[in-house]
């Protein structure tokens, strides 16, 4: 899909015009500055087209980008289920499992002292 000549309208910038693309990046022309946004993700968010709708083929485009994220963080969470698994420490993701009660607490090991 081409982008460039297409009227849109922002929240806050009002209506503008795709001056240029650039594979994830956009270009809109504002009356008051040029604003480069990331395609399609701004269609989520700040952008529609000037009659106030998102045409299918940008909405198949952000289902598509929605579809890539998920496929990463799924990616990295069996990665570290992996790493787990055999015993590698991922900071910030330490297996502390073992010592949570039911209710899915994990108990604060620091020690008080007593006055």
């Amino acid at each position: 899909m081409t982008l460039d000549n297409l009227a849109v309208r922002h929240k806050k910038f009002g209506v503008g015009t795709v001056v240029k693309t650039d594979g994830k990046y956009m270009t809109v022309h504002f009356e008051s500055a040029d604003k480069v946004f990331v395609y399609p993700d701004a269609f989520e968010k700040f952008l529609t087209l000037a009659d106030g709708t998102v045409c299918s083929e940008i909405l198949s485009d952000i289902e598509a980008e929605q579809n890539r994220k998920m496929q990463i963080e799924n990616a990295k969470a069996q990665e570290n289920l992996r790493a787990m698994q055999l015993g590698i420490v991922i900071p910030g993701k330490e297996n502390v499992s073992d010592e949570k009660g039911e209710d899915g607490y994990q108990p604060d090991h620091t020690e008080i002292e007593e006055t």
